[in-house]
Order: C-alpha cells, then structure tokens, then sequence
C-alpha cells in the first residue's frame, strides 16, 4: 500500500511539474518522460527505505504480538488475514493503530487523492492551453496567408462600423466616392475611408492592423 501511495504522489507531482512548464510540441513528450523518470527514482528510493524499516520492525515482539492477536480475530471471524509484512507496514503507518494515528492516515492518503485530482486537472488545461495555441497559430497563419493575396489583388481588409471585416481595394485616391458591392465609400483629403450607412451618416472604416 506504501508503493502505491508513493507511486500516486509521484505521478501526481509528475502531472504538476507538467502542466506547469511551457509545452512547445517538440519537447513535450521528453518533458513528460523526463520527470517521470525522476519521480520513478524517488519511489524506488523511498520504497528501499520503507521496506527496510518494515523488516526491522518484523523482528519487535510487540509487533509480533500484535498481528498474532490480529490473525487470530480474523480467523475467528472467517476472514483472510494480511500477510505480516503488510500489517506491519500499516502499524508503522498508523502508530500501532492507535486512533491519532489512524486520523493521520485517513488525512495523509484524502491529501494524496486531492492533490492528484488537482494535477490531473492541471495537466487537461495545459493540454488545451496548448491546443488553443497551436490553432491559434495556424488560424493567424492563415489570415496573413488571406490578406497577402488579397494585397496581390490590391485589396486590404477593413473594419466596418458594426465591427465585421471587409475587404477593400486600397487603391482608391483621396476625394473618391466609390460604389462597391451595394455600398458607398467615401475616401478623404487625409486617405481615411468612410462608409455611408442607411441613416444618412458616415462611418468611418478602418484598416486591420
């Protein structure tokens, strides 16, 4: 049960470490993997030190005593009892079982799970953090793409007063009206351009920068 606790704690802290650090394409998955063979180490580490106290604490009469008392309850009630090292794993765990320690316990491993929960959830954001970015990368690629050839054909894109893009010919001279597509323009002495909306008024149109 330690292994396992150790090995949600690292992973959780893996998870962590991963939503947290930039996440460029390229070196994501060497990120990841990289971390998680750190965190393998830790475990393996204090897995070494666990499992030599355990053995240790194999060899305490008390302890001894306790689980003798323990398989014997179980037996009595039908039930399979743990093996030995495990339940001398869960006296050190619990301090003997006693009621503080057991509370300890409790809190510790509730701890672990919110704290892996967290992780996870941090991990999905960055996640989509990273896709949101890739495909606004490829979605800005592809208006300058739009907006080059429109300047091939000498049009450039602007914003109307209703704040929708239109494409217009740049190419018009100051002290211009134009009719173009069921619109009228306007282009003044200082080159900026206008639009003439249907209650009489100009609205001046500007370029996207």
């Amino acid at each position: 049960m330690f292994t396992k606790t150790l090995i949600r704690l690292g992973c959780g802290t893996a998870l962590a470490c991963a939503a947290a650090s930039p996440v460029f394409a390229q070196d994501y998955g060497a990120m990841i993997r990289q971390s998680l063979a750190r965190q393998q180490a830790a475990v393996d580490a204090a897995t070494q030190r666990v499992n030599g106290a355990v053995q240790q604490r194999m060899q305490d009469p008390q302890v001894q005593a306790a689980y003798q008392q323990y398989a014997w309850r179980m037996q009595q009630s039908g039930r399979r009892p743990m093996d030995f090292a495990a339940f001398t794993y869960q006296y050190i765990y619990t301090n003997g079982f006693s009621a503080g320690g057991v509370a300890h316990a409790r809190a510790n491993e509730a701890g672990i799970a919110q704290r892996e929960a967290a992780a996870v959830q941090g991990l999905r954001q960055a996640e989509q953090n990273r896709a949101q970015a890739m495909q606004a990368q490829r979605d800005g690629y592809f208006r300058n793409q739009q907006e080059a050839g429109r300047g091939l054909m000498g049009q450039s894109t602007y914003t109307a007063p209703n704040g929708v893009p239109v494409a217009l010919p740049h190419t018009w001279q100051p002290n211009t009206t134009q009719l173009y597509q069921g619109s009228t323009y306007h282009v003044d002495a200082s080159g900026q351009y206008h639009v003439l909306a249907a209650n009489g008024w100009w609205y001046p149109v500007t370029p996207q920068r």
